[in-house]
């Protein structure tokens, strides 16, 4: 009856040695795939990071464009809106500010008549390589130092251009 006990409890040794030895490989593989892991990360975010490091969208001069009525070309400022990126990139929306913060109603677009008036207002434009921005106060006014705010897909700040007369 005594060799039964011990017999069963080398057997019951046995299965623990086993159990603690899987337990123990299985914590090893678990630490070597966190490892894995945090790699992957930090490699995809540098990828990431290097791909986005071109998006960059650049602004020319303000000025005023050549119109027939010279008059007419006093409200109405454009720039040159270049795009660094080999991707397309979006202008989600345009704002104008005075110099007291307050909002200046405008309408904006990609092109205008030769009267200075804003051909087909938008409120998204599709920016491949480059192109002209106009905005046009809806007053009628000429434009004093004056601040612009523009929001993009390749930044969440955006673009803002000030233009002293």
């Amino acid at each position: 009856m005594d060799c039964e006990i011990i017999n069963a409890c080398l057997d019951h040794v046995k299965s623990i040695d086993y159990t603690t030895i899987f337990a123990a490989i299985s914590v090893v593989i678990a630490a070597i795939a966190a490892c894995f892991a945090i790699f992957s990360y930090r490699l995809s975010k540098k990828i990431r990071d290097e791909i986005k490091s071109d998006e960059v969208l650049v602004a020319s001069k303000i000025l005023h464009p050549d119109l027939n009525e010279r008059d007419h070309a006093q409200c109405v400022i454009y720039f040159t809106l270049l795009n660094k990126s080999h991707r397309k990139a979006s202008i989600t929306s345009l704002k104008a500010f005075d110099t007291k913060g307050s909002e200046i109603p405008v309408e904006w677009s990609d092109s205008i008549d030769r009267l200075g008036s804003i051909q087909n207002p938008t409120g998204l434009l599709g920016l491949k390589d480059s192109t002209e921005i106009y905005i046009r106060k809806n007053d009628g006014e000429g434009y004093f130092i004056t601040t612009i705010r523009i929001k993009h897909s390749f930044n969440e700040a955006g673009l803002e251009l000030t233009y002293f007369p």
